[in-house]
């Protein structure tokens, strides 16, 4: 595939991977997660901003984001950083992200994904990217299929995959109240990872945005959580990330 439809490219990022990185955005997701901040991510199609009056998502090519990737070569060399895909899903756009990573084999990579995808193109784009970060959400498949509109099997099948090959991954567990920060899901949530994850993977727990409802108006959506501004259940996290720090995993509790 030799385009892809990106929303956005984010410069000087700091929170998107390790040193100062851009991250592309690229555009459309297969999950329908409640409690989404960029909803503008989840159709594949461009869509009209109501505040700007323009259209959001716009197709590359790999020789044009090539070039834009390529001039940032004297900031990635000076800050450490690298380049970010997140979304959306990029997992979507497997053959183009492959594609744009045999052009730049000298800059760090990492994927931003839910790792929902087909788990040959997924072990395809793991061998291609130096780093992972890979979304835990509902651990209960019932719940996620309620809560994001998939199963969770494709993903759990492509997390064990990175753990088998050693990957540089970390594990990012969004904090939804009442959704995933009960007792019961950080239970089932703790169990998988010492099931599957070696000793000493990193894991962060990040806090409900309260504000993730604000964008969809915007672009003529509804947010679909109701509990708008219900805070997170913070005794049941930091039980979670005692419970697993004494396990000898690194757990980094952003809530």
């Amino acid at each position: 595939m030799d385009k892809g439809i990106i929303f956005d490219i984010k410069e000087f990022s700091i929170h998107d991977g390790p040193g100062v990185r851009v991250t592309v955005f690229m555009k459309g997701c297969p999950l329908k997660c409640g409690w989404c901040h960029n909803p503008e991510g989840i159709s594949p199609q461009p869509q009209y901003n109501s505040q700007t009056g323009k259209e959001v998502g716009k197709e590359w090519t790999i020789d044009e984001l090539t070039r834009r990737m390529d001039s940032y070569q004297p900031y990635f060399k000076s800050c450490g950083g690298g380049i970010t895909f997140s979304g959306g899903e990029p997992g979507m756009q497997a053959d183009f992200l492959m594609e744009f990573a045999k052009r730049c084999p000298e800059v760090h990579k990492l994927l931003d994904t839910s790792g929902y995808c087909e788990p040959k193109k997924f072990a395809a784009l793991a061998k291609r990217f130096d780093m992972i970060y890979f979304d835990l959400k509902p651990i209960d498949d019932a719940a996620h299929r309620k809560y994001t509109g998939v199963s969770n099997h494709v993903i759990l099948e492509n997390l064990k995959y990175l753990m088998e090959i050693r990957k540089n991954t970390i594990l990012r567990m969004p904090m939804i109240p009442e959704i995933t920060d009960t007792r019961r899901n950080l239970e089932d949530a703790r169990e998988l990872i010492e099931k599957e994850c070696m000793q000493g993977t990193e894991i962060h727990l990040l806090p409900y945005n309260q504000l993730a409802g604000g964008k969809y108006p915007i672009y003529g959506m509804e947010y679909p959580l109701k509990n708008w501004y219900t805070k997170n259940n913070t005794e049941n996290i930091e039980h979670f990330a005692r419970e697993l720090s004494g396990r000898g995993y690194h757990v980094k509790n952003y809530v």
